[in-house]
């Protein structure tokens, strides 16, 4: 017996010993599943998944063969919003995730000494910024706060030594003052050397958020002006790209297209719109990638603040000369995709149409598309709707407007301003009804 047990003791130490990610989130119902990947060249790689249970747990299994590196764990949707990054060193690591505070390592070293530097590096930092707010400025308590700084930089990176965790506190590293400096100095200097400690070619930086969130952060922190112009805002976006001028191509381009990815989930379609036009595209033409040139062409050509892409009007079985941008004298357009087999339009075209009704004083034109394949469906289903403005687009989705505007789903909504430019692109009804009260 004691030998077969010695065998197993010694097969398990060369076999390896599979490791645990396991958490517990709150509030317990708020989640269902979690999908764990492995970040590595540039590339998100799934791993598996684990189940939340009815009190929160969620565990899931690695493979003794698991590599050390970077990992992202995913809770909800949207997958780019609902999620977190940790260190995986080969040991098991548990965490408890709350809505309200994000998530907190309870055992894994690495993370947990990143996780405190961060908190303590802000705090210390905050507590000397501080100093500027007060009418004069305390210059021992400036120099005592300055060294804080110093000696925490310091001292985190002796304790990270030779560990994951060590890329990003060195890459943290925040700008310290040598002498005392005047507020506007102070500032400057922040800005200019705001990327000095990245170093921008590092694969374990690389396979993370770290470099793409110092970039959204850079986009709109970094800029001082009591009225922030567009223009300074695509200033600090011509910055970052000169920063990754060294860097792989490919890496260059994967980075950047993520980062317009968040300016256009956060809503800022003009900068998304910038950085797509100025630097994304011209890297995806000249690395040839056809699929990803059409998804951008596309993104620019109904993205927000972008005028609407003309389109004649058909309404009948002969095509009529008018188009969209002949149509004149309303303050604001509306553009409903829909098709008259589709179980929501038809619940939901009846609620716009007595809304345009009820509000004659917004001005407002609809311009109902039916992506249809049965016309005597669609002229029988429009018969009510007088108030828009009916166009058929025969072929359903393989119409030219279905793919010029990349319509996926009915109904999809555009809202235009009187010059037909894109001003909003409602998500359901009752945002649609949202935009149009502002209007």
């Amino acid at each position: 017996m004691s030998k077969y047990l010695l065998y197993l003791s010694l097969l398990s130490l060369f076999l390896g010993v599979a490791q645990q990610i396991k958490g517990v989130f709150s509030p317990a119902n708020a989640f269902k599943t979690t999908i764990l990947y492995h970040l590595s060249e540039g590339k998100t790689n799934y791993v598996s998944y684990g189940v939340v249970n009815t009190n929160g747990e969620m565990q899931i299994e690695l493979e003794a063969s698991a590599p050390a590196g970077m990992y992202r764990l995913v809770y909800a949707l949207p997958q780019s919003e609902n999620n977190f990054e940790f260190i995986y060193s080969g040991k098991p690591v548990l965490f408890n995730f709350k809505n309200e505070t994000g998530v907190e390592f309870t055992n894994s070293k690495e993370n947990q000494l990143l996780q405190s530097y961060n908190q303590l590096m802000a705090n210390a930092q905050n507590d000397f910024v501080q100093l500027y707010a007060q009418p004069t400025l305390d210059t021992l308590n400036y120099k005592l706060r300055v060294q804080k700084i110093d000696s925490l930089q310091n001292a985190y990176e002796r304790l990270s030594k030779g560990t994951i965790a060590a890329h990003f506190i060195s890459a943290t590293k925040p700008y310290i003052p040598s002498k005392i400096e005047t507020v506007s100095e102070y500032i400057s200097n922040v800005k200019t050397k705001y990327f000095e400690a990245i170093d921008f070619k590092d694969p374990i930086l690389q396979n993370s958020n770290f470099i793409i969130d110092k970039f959204l952060d850079y986009v709109f922190l970094m800029q001082f002006s009591e009225t922030t112009s567009l223009q300074e805002y695509q200033s600090n976006i011509d910055e970052i790209y000169s920063t990754l001028a060294t860097t792989d191509p490919f890496y260059k381009l994967t980075t950047l297209n993520a980062l317009r990815e968040l300016l256009e989930t956060s809503g800022d379609a003009d900068l998304a719109v910038y950085l797509t036009k100025n630097y994304v595209l011209p890297l995806v033409r000249q690395q040839n990638d056809t699929e990803l040139i059409t998804t951008l062409e596309t993104f620019i050509r109904i993205a927000l603040g972008e005028k609407a892409p003309n389109f004649v009007i058909e309404n009948s079985s002969e095509t009529s000369n008018a188009s969209l941008y002949d149509l004149e004298g309303a303050d604001n357009y509306l553009l409903i995709f829909w098709s008259s087999d589709c179980s929501h339009c038809l619940n939901e075209l009846p609620e716009v149409h007595a809304y345009i009704s009820s509000h004659p004083e917004k001005k407002i034109t609809v311009v109902a598309i039916g992506i249809e394949e049965n016309i005597a469906q669609w002229s029988k289903t429009i018969v009510p709707w007088s108030e828009f403005t009916h166009s058929i687009a025969k072929g359903k989705w393989t119409h030219e407007i279905t793919q010029t505007y990349d319509i996926q789903s009915t109904p999809t909504y555009f809202v235009l301003d009187d010059s037909k430019v894109i001003t909003a692109k409602p998500y359901s009804l009752n945002d649609l009804k949202a935009v149009l009260d502002q209007k």
